[in-house]
């Protein structure tokens, strides 16, 4: 993982509003860009694991913005913000069908994503706006300290 070189009291100050926000495409790249985007707004902050775990939240909610949530010809919008140890993603389209928890059977080849958001996440849900709604989750208390600042303390 990338670091920002941060000591831990910038690393602190850092963490009292870091926000990122970012347009895709609706295309099947833009999963694995808005992956990206993630682990960059987020790196040096928290552990990899705990990184990783926002990514796969949000490689699913990008997801459902394409499939589900987004023409061809518009576009969705991811905004991370980070106060202090927490941590809020929202995904934006202009569709305003909300999404739902399924019970999937055995067989059935996609409809797990909110099942992981559900079980990796504090808290999650779906906002209205003027023109769609925003998917959004929270992970609260994100403590873990990355691997520099854990040399950094030693």
């Amino acid at each position: 993982m990338a670091s920002t070189g941060l000591n831990p009291r910038q690393r602190d100050d850092a963490l009292a509003g870091v926000s990122a926000v970012k347009v895709f495409k609706p295309s099947n790249e833009s999963v694995s860009e808005a992956r990206a985007f993630t682990r960059h707004a987020l790196a040096g902050l928290f552990s990899a694991d705990t990184i990783e775990d926002i990514v796969v939240c949000v490689s699913e909610l990008a997801t459902n913005a394409i499939q589900h949530g987004t023409p061809r010809d518009g576009s969705f919008q991811l905004a991370i913000q980070v106060e202090r140890f927490n941590v809020r993603v929202e995904c934006h389209d202009p569709v305003r069908k909300r999404p739902k928890l399924r019970a999937p059977s055995a067989v059935d080849e996609g409809g797990r994503g909110l099942f992981l958001v559900e079980a990796l996440t504090s808290r999650w849900g779906v906002g209205s706006r003027p023109f769609g709604k925003f998917v959004w989750f929270e992970f609260d208390d994100v403590t873990e300290l990355t691997q520099h600042d854990r040399v950094a303390r030693a």
